[in-house]
Formats: structure tokens, sequence, C-alpha cells
């Protein structure tokens, strides 16, 4: 053929083969739905539920290809054999290589059909090695699962999470699994809510294969079906991988069934337990502070906590350690209401970090149940002893001064203090020492409202050596001096000058020109003495020595004053080691005195 008739031919059959071709085309790649396919079998599987699909069209058997091939096609062709729903896809051959040719490919169903012929397709080019298999629920359930059970933990409630599908037991990928779906894994197993998720088979390896991966419920699901996931027998982990649950194993919705104290004096103080699914455990030390306390001493039936342990502080308690870093805000009523890091997530937490408290034991708002001041010279005065829990102790002298001694005086029932004492002044207590670094205004009603360094939490140098005492005004007097008077002078007007304090006579330290004529004449005018004459001051026990405490020192009055306790002194019964009675002052105030 000449190159004309070519090119003639060519353009005469253009439309015509630009036709054919296209026909053909749309032949092999339009969707068909008209194909008849009357049965459909699965082969090579462990039962009839699950293999390769096979289906019956145009009197012989064939396979389907996997491109595209999902759920929605799996869905129908499990619905075409009777069973409830779809599990999963396979590609390539997973359930071996099936009969005749490769039919169709490319499938293209809702998942509403009833019959795969309704679905598109396209004719399959492919080979065996890309039959497709799937695995159906074997019964008509709507769940994939038929059962689920929990092992290798301390009761059913908890442990590896193995799931029954088809009558094989399989695990869960413990990638991105948390509380949430821990939650719908023991809704499913018939407990109404998840303590904790574990991972990397915190109760050992489970049993047969990993089945599912990458779970992310919402947690308010009721099955596995209904949260995301890669899908069913999708997993590639390892046992090793294996996610476990702990469920509460009751009708509660607190956790927390109980809590005890182990290894105090009484039962509302010592290393704390806490009773999750009939088993007591610990909670770590780390971060456990007086908020932390407050929740427990409440759950506990107490009204408040006065402190705070960690480190085994009443020695290791029993069971796990079942929760860490604790941070509740102090108000709440049960620490299921704490932030934590929860449930069993206490990391290198060991029995040693084991936490502790002391509950006050009664019901008043304060901590202590008496107060009482021992070995002075009466009921006012005395090393202060506290009770707390039925037990007495004492306060160390740390900054211990006159405002602190002013609120204990108050607990004590006085109007006022007179003077503080440290470095163990009237001896020294025994029991606790309950307080140390005491910072009150002087205007409290009670300790509790004063800083502190905290109930038992004192310096480690504090020892009874250093118990604090105090001095109070007895009675309702708002004076200290109760009375006057000039003793061992020849005339009635002049003598040792003693006062009467808390109804104990004692003197004045006149040391080294610590008591002038201004001094003397506050004393002749509360003596009820004239001061218009001559006023005269005797130092050094010139009347004689008294006896009783010396009781003030370095007073430095104007001398108009009326009583001297407007006047400056070093404080009452702060009179130094050199104040003696060798050195006891006394007067004389003026002789036109009548007496009679």
């Amino acid at each position: 053929m000449c190159l004309s008739n070519l090119i003639k031919f060519t353009t005469d059959h253009k439309s015509r083969m630009i036709l054919t071709y296209s026909f053909i085309l749309m032949f092999n790649i339009l969707l068909v739905q008209s194909a008849t396919i009357s049965e459909v079998r699965l082969t090579g599987g462990a039962g009839p539920w699950e293999g390769t699909v096979e289906v019956y069209t145009d009197g012989s058997w064939g396979t389907l290809c996997d491109y595209d091939f999902d759920l929605k096609d799996a869905r129908v062709v499990c619905r075409m054999l009777g069973f409830g729903r779809e599990i999963q896809f396979f590609p390539r051959a997973k359930f071996g290589q099936g009969v005749g040719k490769s039919l169709f490919s490319y499938l293209s169903c809702s998942g509403n059909e009833q019959n795969i012929g309704n679905c598109g397709y396209r004719k399959s080019t492919c080979s065996h090695g890309q039959d497709v298999g799937i695995s159906c629920v074997r019964t008509n359930r709507l769940e994939t699962t038929e059962a689920i059970r929990l092992i290798g933990g301390t009761g059913p409630y908890e442990g590896t999470v193995e799931l029954n599908v088809n009558g094989q037991w399989g695990t869960i990928c413990d990638t991105n699994f948390d509380k949430h779906d821990a939650d719908v894994v023991c809704r499913m197993a018939g407990y109404t809510r998840a303590i904790q998720a574990f991972s990397n088979a915190h109760f050992g390896h489970g049993n047969g294969s990993s089945m599912l991966y990458n779970v992310h419920c919402s947690g308010h699901e009721d099955h596995l079906d209904s949260c995301g996931s890669n899908g069913w027998f999708s997993s590639t982990c390892t046992h090793d991988n294996d996610a476990g649950v702990a469920c509460l194993d009751s009708d509660r919705i607190s956790i927390s069934q109980g809590v005890q104290f182990v290894g105090g004096t009484g039962p509302n103080e010592g290393t704390v337990e806490i009773n999750v699914n009939g088993e007591w455990g610990t909670i770590c030390g780390s971060y456990f502070d007086m908020n932390d306390a407050e929740v427990i001493c409440r759950m506990a039936g107490y009204s408040r906590a006065l402190q705070a342990y960690s480190n085994a502080h009443f020695g290791p308690g029993n069971g796990s350690v079942i929760l860490s870093t604790l941070k509740c805000s102090g108000n709440e009523n049960i620490v299921d209401s704490c932030g934590s890091d929860g449930w069993y997530k206490t990391g290198t937490c060991t029995h040693s970090t084991d936490a502790g408290v002391v509950c006050l034991r009664n019901a008043n708002k304060y901590t202590t149940e008496g107060i009482r001041l021992v070995g002075g010279a009466g009921p006012f005065e005395g090393r202060v002893e506290l009770n707390i829990n039925g037990q007495w102790g004492t306060i160390c002298d740390n900054s211990f001064d006159l405002p602190d001694a002013e609120v204990i005086c108050k607990m004590a029932g006085y109007s006022s203090a007179l003077q503080s004492f440290t470095t163990g002044h009237f001896g020294v207590g025994a029991g606790p020492i309950y307080l140390d670094s005491l910072q009150c205004s002087g205007h409290e009603r009670h300790l509790d409202s004063c800083a502190s360094s905290g109930l038992f939490k004192i310096s480690s140098s504090c020892q009874h050596s250093d118990d604090v005492g105090v001095a109070c005004l007895s009675g309702n007097r708002t004076d200290v001096v109760q009375g006057v008077r000039l003793v061992g002078g020849f005339k009635q007007w002049e003598g040792r000058v003693e006062l009467l304090v808390n109804g104990q006579w004692g003197t004045i330290c006149g040391y080294s020109s610590g008591f002038d004529i201004d001094d003397a004449k506050v004393i002749c005018r509360m003596a009820g003495l004239s001061t218009s004459g001559k006023v005269q001051v005797f130092p050094n026990a010139y009347f004689g020595r008294g006896t009783g405490p010396v009781l003030l020192s370095g007073l430095t009055c104007a001398g108009h004053e009326d009583n001297i306790d407007s006047c400056g002194s070093n404080g009452w019964y702060k009179t130094g080691s050199y104040c003696g009675h060798q050195y006891d002052v006394g007067v004389s105030c003026p002789d036109d005195n009548p007496f009679g």
C-alpha cells in the first residue's frame, strides 16, 4: 500500500477505531450491575466463618481480587453467608489461593446490599496471589467478641485483656491504650468502671494472637466495636505489648473502699493503707503533704489532719503501692477526687516511701485536747505541755517569745502573759516535742492560728532541754503587781522592796545601778507613801536578802508612773543569772507619812 492510500485508510477508519477502543475501555471500566452470584463460601480458615472468598457464578467457582476490597464489601459477603457481621478482610491470599479464576476486582459495596452481585465491580485480571479473604462473626451476634477475660491479676477484675473472637482468645496491643479504652473493656467484662490501664504486659503475656491495635475509645462506648482502631487482626505487636486493665470490683462509684492506718500508737495515726477491690495498698510519699493528709483523715472519719509523713515514718505498709503524686486541695471527701499519677501508676516508689498521717482523734476544731503549765510555783507558770490525741508533749524554744506566751496563757485561761522562758527553765518534759519556731502575733486565741514549722516538724537540734515555759497573770486583773511592801526597815516607810505577783512575794534586782530614785518614787507611790520629800535608794540587800523569785531587773521608770507595770524593764522574771538576792533593792520614802 502506498503512503497516500495508507493515510486515506487511516482517516476513513479513525472514527470507527476510536469508537471501538472506547467501547472496550468502557466495558472493562464501567461497573457491572447484572452479575448473578448464586452462592458464596469461605475456604482455608478455621471454620466456615473465615477464609478465602469464593463465589459461584455462571456454573463455576472463582475468587475476588483484593484491589479496593474493604469492610463494606466483607459485610455483604458475611450477610450472604448468614453471619451477624464482618470482622476483618485479608489481602494477598492469607487463607490460601482459591479455585477457578479471579473473577471480580474493585468491588464497591455500600454495605447494605444483600448480594455482592448488586455491588459495582470490574472484571478481574488478578492472579490468585491476590485472592481476598474475610473473617465473619460466626454467630448472628452483632458484637465481634464472644467473651472477655482478664488474666494474671490478683482477681478476675484485673489482668491482661483477652478477647474471644470466633472461639479463639487473643490480646490487645498497648499502643495508645489508655484509661478511656480500659473503661470500655471493664464495662464489657461486667464492671462499672476502670481503675487503670496498663501496658507492656504488666500482668504477663496473654494467649493467641494480638487481635487489636491502636484502640481509641471515648470511654462511653459499651463495646470495643464502637471504638476506633486499626481494625481486628491488623496488629503486628508481640505479647510484650499486651494491654491490661484493673476494674472496680463492685457497684461502687468510688474506687477506694476503705482506709486504715498501721504502725502508729493508735487508730488515728500510721502508714496510710487504702482498700481497693478488697486488697490493701499504700500511697507513695513523694509530694505527699498536709492537703493530702486532710482528705485521708476525712476518709477515715476524723475531723482534720495534724501531720503528713513520708519515707515510711510509721514503717512500711502492706500490699502494693497503689497511688503516687497525690494532688489534693484538702477540701475533697475522697482521694478519688484528687489529682494523681493514677491508680497503680507509682513509678519507682517502694514501701520505703510510704506516706503516713496523724489525724485529730476528737471532733474539736482545735488540735489540742488540753494545756498545762508544769514545774512552776503555781498553775499560772511552768513548762508548757500540750495534750494532743491523749499524749502530753512540749514546745521547742526556737524563736519563742512573749507574743507566743500570750497565746499560750489565753489558752490556759489567763488574761495575759508575764514572761516567756526557754532552755528548759522549768525543767525538762517528756513525750514528743510537738511544735517549733512558733510565730504568734499575740492576738490569736489558739496556737492553731499561729505560724510554725508544723506539728511534729521540729528541728533536729530540739531536745527537751529546749522546752519552753511561760508565766501568766493569774486572775482577771489587768495589773501585774497585786501588792507592794517594804520589809526589814527601821520605820514603816523604808525597807526591802517586795512585790506580790500571782500570790507570791518577790524582789527587784538593783545590780549595777539598775534601780534609781525615779524607780523608788514609783514604789513609794504604789505603797501609798508620800513622794514629796526625800526619797532614797538602798542597793545590795541593805535591808537584808529577800526570798521568793527575783521578779524584775533593769527598771527604767520616769518617776511619775502610778505603777511599775508602766515602766520599762528587762521584763518580768528576766533578771539574768547574775541577779541574786544579794542585789535586792530597798527604798526609804519621805518621813512625813503618817502611820497609826
